[in-house]
C-alpha cells in the first residue's frame, strides 16, 4: 500500500532528526545552545523551540483525525486551491532552503534565553508528532484536508502536510547545525551567550 511506504518514509525520517539533534546537541553547554551568530540570527536553542512550536499548532486536528472524530469545514472540502498550496509549500519548506523564509507570528521562537530542558522537550514533541503520523495508517492522507494553524484560507492534504512538516523539521535542525559550526561557535563551555 502506498500511503503505508510514505508514513514509514516520514517516520524514518522524523527519526533521523531526533537522532540528529541528540548527536548534535545534546552535550554542548547552555550558553552555547543560546549563542547566535549576529543579534537577528536565531540560536539553536531557537530552533529547536521554533519546531516544538511548529509540532504544537498540529495536534488538535491530528488528535481528531487519529480519534477519528475529524471534520473537515465546508472550505477544506470544497477549496480549489488545496493541491496548490500543498504544492507551494512542499517548495518553499526544502531542507536545504533556496531562499530565508520569515516564520508567521503564531510559530516564531522565543526572543529570551530558553532553559537547558529544550534537547527533552524537542524529543518529546517530536515522539508525540511521529505518533500521530504513525496513528493515521488507516487515514485516506490524501483526501483527508486540513487548515493552516498559520493562514486560516490556506488547506493541504494531510499527505502534503506530513511532507513539508518533515522537511521544515530537517530545514531548521540543518540551521542550527550551521550555528555550531560557524567559526565563531563559543568553544568552551563557560563562554557566554552572544
Amino acid at each position: 500500500m502506498i500511503d503505508e511506504v510514505f508514513i514509514e518514509t516520514i517516520l524514518q525520517k522524523g527519526k533521523e532528526a531526533k537522532e540528529k539533534v541528540q548527536s548534535e546537541f545534546s552535550t554542548i553547554s547552555l550558553q552555547q545552545l543560546n549563542w547566535k551568530p549576529s543579534p537577528e540570527s536565531w540560536s539553536i536553542a531557537q530552533c529547536l523551540e521554533h519546531l516544538i512550536i511548529s509540532h504544537s499548532t498540529y495536534f488538535s486536528a491530528l488528535k481528531k483525525i487519529t480519534e477519528g472524530i475529524y471534520q473537515m469545514s465546508f472550505w477544506e472540502r470544497h477549496s480549489p486551491f488545496s493541491g496548490i498550496c500543498g504544492r507551494l509549500l512542499k517548495d518553499q519548506l526544502r531542507e536545504q532552503p533556496k531562499k530565508k523564509l520569515i516564520a508567521p507570528k503564531i510559530i516564531r521562537r522565543s526572543a529570551s534565553e530558553i532553559n537547558e530542558k529544550i534537547i527533552g522537550r524537542y524529543h518529546e514533541s517530536l515522539d508525540r508528532f511521529l505518533q500521530y503520523i504513525s496513528d493515521c495508517r488507516n487515514i485516506d492522507i490524501n483526501t483527508t484536508i486540513i487548515t493552516s494553524p498559520a493562514i486560516r484560507m490556506v488547506t493541504y492534504s494531510l499527505r502534503d502536510a506530513f511532507q513539508f512538516l518533515i522537511q521544515h523539521e530537517h530545514r531548521h535542525i540543518n540551521q542550527a547545525t550551521r550555528v555550531k559550526r560557524n567559526d565563531n561557535f563559543p568553544k568552551d563551555s563557560t563562554c557566554l551567550p552572544f
